[in-house]
This record gives C-alpha cells, sequence and structure tokens, in this order.
C-alpha cells in the first residue's frame, strides 16, 4: 500500500469518526477538496490525520476548528453544476406535483446559491408555490 492510499484512509477514518462523534457529514463531499482541507488541518496542528482523531473524539473546542476548515467559505451563483442539473433532472420533476414546496438551503455563505435555486424554480414554474429558507 503506498503513502497515497494510507492517506485517503486516513482521511476516511477522520470524516467517520467527525460523523459518527458529533453528526457532521462530511464523507460525500468533493473528495479532493476535502482531501486538501483536512490535510491543510493537519499541516496548521503539526500532526498526521491520524493523531486529529482522538482530539476530534475527545475535544469539544477542536470540532469548532475542524468545521471552520472543512466548510465552503465562498458563494457563488451555480457554484457546482453537477449538483444543478441533478436537481433540475432528477429533483424538480417530482417537485412538479407537490402544491406547495418549502426549501432550506443550509449554510449558504451570501446567498448566491439560494438565488440560484430560486432563478432554476422559476424557470420551471415552481417558484410562486416554493419558499426559501437561507
Amino acid at each position: 500500500m503506498n503513502p497515497t492510499q494510507i492517506q485517503d484512509i486516513e482521511i476516511r477514518l477522520f470524516l467517520e469518526a467527525l460523523f459518527q462523534r458529533h453528526g457532521y457529514d462530511f464523507r460525500d463531499y468533493a473528495q479532493a477538496s476535502i482531501k486538501r482541507r483536512v490535510l491543510a488541518l493537519a499541516a496548521a496542528q503539526r500532526r498526521s490525520v491520524t493523531e486529529l482523531i482522538p482530539r476530534l473524539l475527545h475535544e469539544e473546542d477542536f470540532l469548532t476548528e475542524v468545521i471552520a476548515q472543512l466548510s465552503v467559505p465562498v458563494s457563488e451563483m451555480f457554484r457546482d453544476p453537477p449538483v444543478f442539473k441533478a436537481l433540475r433532472e432528477t429533483v424538480l420533476p417530482l417537485l412538479l406535483t407537490y402544491p406547495r414546496i418549502n426549501v432550506w438551503q443550509a449554510g449558504c455563505a451570501t446567498g448566491e446559491e439560494a438565488y440560484s435555486l430560486a432563478i432554476m424554480l422559476d424557470e420551471e414554474g415552481l417558484l410562486g408555490r416554493t419558499q426559501i429558507y437561507a
């Protein structure tokens, strides 16, 4: 097993510990991005990813730092095109059958994601019966 494979295992274990202990699920985030962020956290702590796991499990104050490092602090219109494509092709056709739609856009930085969603809902004729919480 090469060092990159070992590092990937460490990151998966770290993310699993974060989810199991604190309920924050970053396991399905873009792998390249989350890997960069976890490695940057480890470098800032001058520790290996494996050495961060006990801190994550036992030090409540460390959680704030982890979430700040892993969260995406940027916002832009239609920032993640594959997500919006999947919404348009898979989710919105189902929502056409609902009389009222409530959308919660959790964790948006300055709102561009919510505006992007509103534009897409408007294009599909759904905005008039939608309440967006962002």
